[in-house]
């Protein structure tokens, strides 16, 4: 029997129907303020906290936390500059409370942006002991030349033929957690490293590369098949190359713990790829990327 995600607690059917519902595109907000365009994103660690509760290793989800927020806004063509972050527990832990920190200024380091504030509220009774949550939001701005926004993407000449590129993920990320740690917990596993390796931030990917780029997608909840379509026009669809083939040990350990199809597997996880991109065929020698490789075509 399959292990779904659901069975581990998490409906990303009603998590998308919500988002339907307010209307929400794309992987951050736009605002047009006549000669700033600002994206802002805001995003989580996810339950990756329990993993680092359960090996009392905190100093390394603060850099996942800027993570997941400063790749969103990439996906605009923005980059970052901002970074404020929401600290709860129901009762604070000075020490562990150093070592997040410590990850978000690193973070906020690897990014090259600037961590501006945050709030830290302890609420005994929401949270039981020193359990907590953390929240990350980012404002970027897209480069300009002149009066003209350079690289505002997705851009509207991705054509059949393009190909999508993958940037390789540092591991699982800050997705996917709820099922994983049921797998490792129901085949008697202990985490190993992989599981609060960091969030890989992908600015400095982006920097040398923003005039190739036609769309990008940051891989996070929901899989390549849940993130990429996200980016692409409605006359488009997608083609992927037997990315299985080159899954890790870890990941095939996971895919085979699992039971999922292929199409599920890549639906949850990001497999080993936490960005993709689209370009023109003919750029692809171009890209100033020393491990990014062609996974796909548009169709």
């Amino acid at each position: 029997m399959s292990e779904t995600y659901k069975e581990a607690g998490v409906d990303t059917r009603k998590a998308d129907e919500l988002v339907k519902y307010l209307g929400i595109e794309g992987f951050g907000a736009l605002i047009n303020l006549g000669n700033v365009q600002l994206v802002l994103s805001t995003d989580g660690v996810g339950t990756k906290l329990l993993v680092a509760e359960e090996l009392k290793k905190y100093d390394t989800i603060g850099i996942d936390l800027v993570a997941m927020c400063v790749n969103d806004v990439l996906c605009h063509g923005a980059l970052p500059l901002a970074f404020l972050d929401y600290y709860a527990t129901g009762k604070l832990n000075l020490e562990k409370s150093k070592e997040i920190l410590s990850g978000i200024q690193r973070g906020c380091e690897i990014a090259g942006c600037k961590l501006v504030g945050g709030e830290t509220a302890e609420m005994p009774g929401l949270y039981e002991g020193e359990h907590f949550d953390l929240a990350g939001f980012c404002v970027g701005a897209v480069a300009r030349r002149n009066s003209e926004y350079l690289y505002i993407i997705p851009r509207d000449d991705i054509q059949v033929g393009d190909v999508i590129v993958g940037i390789p993920s540092s591991g699982p990320h800050s997705n996917g957690f709820s099922l994983i740690r049921k797998l490792y917990k129901d085949n008697n596993l202990e985490y190993d490293k992989m599981c609060l390796e960091p969030t890989r931030i992908y600015v400095d990917d982006f920097s040398d590369n923003w005039q190739f780029i036609k769309a990008a997608a940051h891989i996070t909840g929901g899989g390549i098949h849940g993130n990429l379509p996200r980016v692409l026009p409605s006359f488009c669809d997608y083609e992927l190359n037997d990315i299985f083939s080159t899954l890790s040990p870890w990941w095939q350990q996971l895919y085979d713990m699992s039971k999922l199809n292929r199409f599920e597997f890549e639906s949850v996880f990001n497999c080993g790829w936490g960005m993709v991109i689209v370009i023109n065929k003919q750029d692809v020698n171009l890209l100033m990327m020393d491990d990014a490789t062609v996974i796909g075509e548009i169709i």
